[in-house]
């Protein structure tokens, strides 16, 4: 596909923007949504989240940066949210889904045979969006990110959820991802500043403990995007929209941040989704804009980003998110501007090849993936429903190939899904 064609693709619903624009193809009603600004300038006119902060006025960022990437969760006051318990059910396998534009998040036991069964209780009530959702690496905690606040919940063997501190915020962090090491003792945070990456001690209870995190001033327009950990817990990967990726080397004893490496992108293109293969080798991004689709980078020791080919993988509209299955074998993209999922098998050297059937429709404005722990299914959560969630398993006669299992409504304007380990 010609890159000219991908740009013409740009004329993305304006999924998480603070504006609306009367001429979206295909789809009027998610154009017509009034959605909500995540911050997407410069580290010195983002401060801390304040009052007087969140009602800032935004004109100095470029329409078309948020038009690559993007942009959600960023006027709101602080949050609290409802502190009865959930109940579970009879699965011990769980997707909890953030949706924006409905303050809530709606959780689900996955059976064994792929059927989406709404916890009691569920969803979840704010005041305000959840912007960043986690599982403990013990399965044993939830937590979920605001504009300002982390919340925390216990889960129990099936799947009841308790709050933490009597419903009350548990810390304070502007929230837009949010991730704990392999190890279980830490807990990171992408901040909405686009300043640092904080850092917190998970403690026995599921309480947090601030710690110092790490502050970085890239070049370029920062949108923060997403934020992974490898495998390891030795180095950790920051997705920054037009400002490219930072690599940074983390001691999982001490919590230090050691900045390694920044890339530098195409004019005009954003990193948006990543993920980190199970050795810690390779790096998959999702990138929009005039150099869009899918980039497969080796991770050298000293961070540095090389990508394993000249030209970048054709994906669908907007690429936005990317996850890998169980076995490592197979990568998927979600294309929020056409709402399709796009599949590829993986061969020597992350070499990548279309699979069979690919692109796999999906809900509308499709904006977040994850794989479960039982390496069975797929789970995608799309912005603008039709489906909210969306399960898919993997064809054994076609290996790779994706079909549609079962589907939910969550809540209005899905965006985040995480999965229990």
């Amino acid at each position: 596909m010609a890159v000219s064609q991908r740009t013409a693709h740009m004329q993305i619903p304006p999924l998480r923007c603070g504006i609306t624009s009367p001429k979206v193809s295909g789809k009027p009603p998610m154009a017509r949504k009034q959605l909500t600004l995540r911050c997407a300038v410069s580290p010195r006119d983002c401060p801390a989240p304040s009052h007087q902060h969140m009602h800032r006025t935004l004109a100095a960022i470029p329409l078309f940066a948020l038009l690559l990437t993007g942009c959600s969760g960023f006027f709101f006051k602080d949050s609290t949210t409802s502190t009865g318990t959930t109940t579970g059910t009879s699965a011990t396998n769980y997707v909890f889904v953030a949706n924006e534009g409905a303050n809530t998040v709606a959780g689900f036991g996955i059976s064994t045979a792929g059927v989406l069964s709404t916890l009691s209780g569920s969803p979840l009530n704010f005041s305000t969006a959840p912007l960043a959702l986690t599982v403990s690496r013990n399965n044993q905690y939830l937590w979920i990110g605001t504009v300002s606040q982390i919340f925390g919940y216990s889960i129990s063997s099936t799947g009841t959820l308790t709050p933490l501190n009597g419903g009350n915020a548990i810390a304070n962090a502007f929230c837009v991802d949010m991730q704990t090491t392999p190890d279980g003792k830490w807990l990171m945070v992408l901040d909405g500043t686009g300043a640092s990456i904080d850092l917190f001690g998970i403690n026995s209870d599921g309480t947090l403990s601030t710690n110092s995190g790490v502050g970085f001033t890239p070049p370029g327009t920062v949108v923060p995007r997403q934020l992974r950990i490898a495998p390891s817990g030795t180095f950790v990967v920051a997705a920054l929209g037009t400002a490219g990726e930072l690599v940074f080397a983390f001691n999982t004893t001490t919590g230090a941040f050691t900045q390694l490496s920044q890339t530098s992108l195409p004019s005009l293109t954003s990193s948006n989704g990543i993920a980190i293969d199970s050795t810690g080798t390779y790096l998959y991004e999702a990138r929009s804009g005039s150099a869009a689709g899918l980039v497969v980078s080796t991770i050298a020791s000293n961070g540095a980003l090389t990508p394993t080919t000249s030209t970048v993988y054709a994906a669908g509209a907007q690429p936005y998110a990317v996850t890998l299955d169980n076995t490592g074998k197979y990568v998927y993209v979600a294309n929020r501007g056409d709402s399709t999922i796009t599949g590829y098998s993986i061969g020597t050297n992350a070499a990548l090849t279309a699979l069979d059937g690919s692109p796999y429709s999906s809900g509308v404005a499709v904006t977040a993936l994850g794989a479960d722990s039982s390496g069975k299914w797929l789970l995608a959560a799309a912005y603008s429903g039709s489906p909210d969630l969306s399960l898919y398993g993997f064809d054994a006669n076609n290996p790779g190939r994706l079909y549609t299992v079962s589907s939910t409504a969550t809540g209005t304007n899905a965006s985040v899904v995480a999965l229990s380990h």
